[in-house]
């Protein structure tokens, strides 16, 4: 029995589902990201998909909202290219992001689609003949109805409210910094259509609150959605009864628009039911799985050459060319900092955006290290040690990315972007700045800012969501934030006392919120590293914080750091075992533990808690057994971004860095291995 997957690939967010659960990454449309960025991302999911398969082949369906069907070869040709660098092979069909809703049952081929994401567009069958199409020609020519659609109006009439334009609504408050500002700064972006349909939340809250103006915004919306269905039913032939299968982030995350969306259709069309669609990629798996017949995929009449196209993916083919010219990139200066690091070298070629490996787990540099030093020289260091990917920190106190300056200026996010060309920006973080959100707000945070505990909860605010954004402007798919714990004291027991630790899960839920909402729109996905210092402190209060976040629709997972753990007196193999798809990314460093009497000396030691000493060393320098560590790993079916993390007090930068990549390209496959030959 062949082996099954499928992609589906909205206008924010693309997901994959297949052997081993679902992987995430952010828009793999040109239109909505750019070019490079959108085949970075999906020659990375593909790569994902590959490394999952049986010998890399299966069968699977492509829904993407980029194919055309007026000129389809182009797309066909993109996406043939990358699935075989990639590795992935076998045979998919290629359609528009809502035939397989169609497809599935219960629809099974006859009825109406209503698609209202970051996007909007509409499809109807009446059982027989080849769909008909209607919308779905990008947000200068159609999208009403649909998330860009809504967060346009919605800043809109911001603006005219505080110009005195237009009447008062809740939304000329709702904008940050101002309506105005912010409209200017998405005018200045290369992409805007995603950023535009990351407001329409802040409008359909104001509508539930019962702003009159948002209300007009979401019932013009409603009506445009009605319009559009009814329009493809028509050129359907549809004139019995029919279902309507509807989805899309925006009635995905607002029930009650979707029942909104129910009432007006079963009032104005001869609809028998709305079938929502929750989980697109799993409604695309569930056309595939109709559509399979002895081994191979057989289209419904209509389908095939009409807007359906089966793809033979083959490994010979070559790889698609860069989409922007590159350039030469000249050695940075080395900072003058003293620590060995100064060095004359000239920088690799620079690559595209994406992880460079197809191996099943790629090496990565956490650049926070290099925090002082300014990103060319962090840039450098990572092209230097031939990483297949970097986590980019956005703290204010390490000077590499001015978030502040990012949020604002154009010009500034280009000469990120430029910068960053050399490497693969996979994961955005921040430590220290989101830290202030639950806190300590004491002094203990005022090195980072000092001031009342709400000005330091909206300073890390700030930080969280612009990590958000900048990732999503890299092509980044996860982004890993620190959001401090509430009260430590929870830790422990207290005679007679009903407080514990799941009430710091509680405020972590409540305050991330809006980051997760942010996330969700984006496509990026968050995670959370167990540190002593955060409400996910080990794996039990890790799962609990999982499992708090698992009723939201953006993707949370782990990066585990082992060594922060086994800090604290866990076992580090057992860290590693049982995360199963939680586990999005990992952290490669050594630890030292002291065991002697009295203080240890030397460098770097430091002290988790009431537990003995403990320091921080590269890797192979330390008491954990990360050949077994990278086992279980394996053995777990992680096939994610190790980082190697530099904390190491006794060696230099570079070497440390080097001796720890060397180890684990050792340690780990550089291809899928074959397994036993006899």
């Amino acid at each position: 029995m062949s082996t099954l997957w499928a992609v589906d690939a909205g206008g924010s967010t693309t997901t994959a589902t297949g052997p081993g659960g679902r992987s995430r990454r952010g828009s793999v449309n040109p239109a909505s990201v750019g070019a490079q960025r959108a085949d970075g991302a999906l020659r990375s999911l593909f790569a994902d998909l590959a490394a999952r398969l049986p010998g890399g082949a299966g069968l699977g369906w492509i829904a993407t909202a980029t194919l055309d069907p007026v000129d389809p070869e182009r797309e066909l040709d993109r996406l043939r290219a990358l699935a075989a660098d990639a590795g992935l092979r076998g045979r998919a069909v290629v359609s528009n992001d809502a035939l397989p809703w169609l497809v599935a049952p219960p629809l099974a081929g006859r009825g109406a689609v209503v698609v209202c994401g970051t996007g909007s567009g509409f499809l109807a069958r009446d059982g027989a003949d080849a769909p008909t199409r209607v919308g779905g020609c990008e947000y200068l020519g159609s999208d009403e109805g649909s998330a860009f659609d809504i967060g346009l109006a919605g800043l809109r009439a911001a603006v005219r409210a505080r110009d005195g334009r237009g009447p008062e609504t809740a939304l000329a408050e709702a904008f940050r910094p101002t309506p105005a500002l912010l409209a200017r700064d998405l005018a200045a972006r290369a992409f805007p259509k995603a950023d535009v349909a990351a407001l329409a939340p802040v409008v359909c809250r104001a509508w539930l609150e019962g702003d009159e103006v948002a209300a007009s915004i979401v019932a013009r919306a409603v009506d445009e959605l009605v319009v559009g269905v009814a329009a493809a039913a028509r050129s359907a032939g549809l004139e019995d009864e029919y279902l309507v299968a509807a989805g899309g982030g925006v009635l995905r995350g607002n029930p009650e628009l979707l029942t909104e969306l129910d009432w007006a259709l079963r009032a104005a069309l001869p609809v028998s039911g709305l079938v929502p669609v929750p989980d697109p990629d799993e409604a695309v798996l569930a056309a595939l799985t109709a559509c399979v017949r002895d081994g191979d995929i057989v289209l419904p009449p209509g389908l095939d050459g009409a807007c359906a196209w089966l793809l033979d993916l083959t490994p010979d083919r070559a790889a698609p060319g860069p989409t922007a010219p590159e350039r030469a990139v000249p050695a940075p200066e080395p900072p003058a900092t003293g620590n060995g690091d100064a060095r004359a070298a000239v920088l690799p070629e620079p690559r595209a955006a994406g992880p460079a490996s197809t191996a099943p787990v790629a090496v990565g540099l956490c650049l926070a290290a290099w925090g002082g030093a300014g990103l060319d020289a962090a840039v450098a260091a990572a092209v230097e040690a031939r990483v297949d990917a970097v986590d980019l920190p956005t703290d204010s106190t390490s000077g590499l990315v001015d978030a502040d300056r990012w949020a604002r200026d154009a010009d500034y996010r280009a000469q990120l972007r430029a910068a960053l060309r050399p490497v693969a920006v996979t994961c955005v973080s921040n430590s220290r700045d989101t830290q202030l959100l639950l806190g300590p707000h004491g002094p203990h945070t005022d090195p980072v800012l000092r001031g009342s505990p709400d000005q330091k909860r909206a300073h890390a605010l700030r930080h969280a969501l612009n990590a958000v954004r900048i990732a999503a402007d890299l092509g980044a798919a996860q982004v890993r934030l620190m959001l401090g714990v509430p009260d430590l004291a929870r830790w422990l027991s207290w005679w007679h006392s009903e407080v514990g630790w799941d009430d710091n899960v509680a405020a972590w839920r409540e305050a991330a919120e809006p980051v997760l909402d942010l996330a969700a729109e984006h496509g990026v996905e968050l995670l959370v590293e167990p540190h002593p210092k955060q409400v996910a402190h080990d794996p039990p209060s890790t799962r609990a914080l999982l499992d708090a976040v698992a009723d939201h629709r953006a993707s949370v997972r782990v990066c585990l750091d082992v060594a922060n753990i086994a800090a604290t007196g866990h076992d580090p193999l057992g860290c590693v075992r049982g995360w199963g798809l939680d586990l999005g990314a990992a952290h490669a460093k050594d630890l030292q533990r002291w065991t002697g009497p009295g203080l240890p000396t030397g460098a770097g030691w430091s002290r988790y808690g009431p537990g003995p000493a403990i320091r921080f060393r590269a890797l192979g320098s330390g008491d954990l057994p990360w050949p077994a560590l990278v086992a279980a790993l394996l053995d777990e079916g992680f096939t994610g971004v190790l980082y190697v993390e530099h904390e190491d007090a006794l060696l230099p930068r570079r070497q440390s860095v080097a001796n720890s990549v060397r180890l684990l390209r050792a340690l780990l496959p550089d291809s899928q291995p074959q397994g036993r030959t006899w």
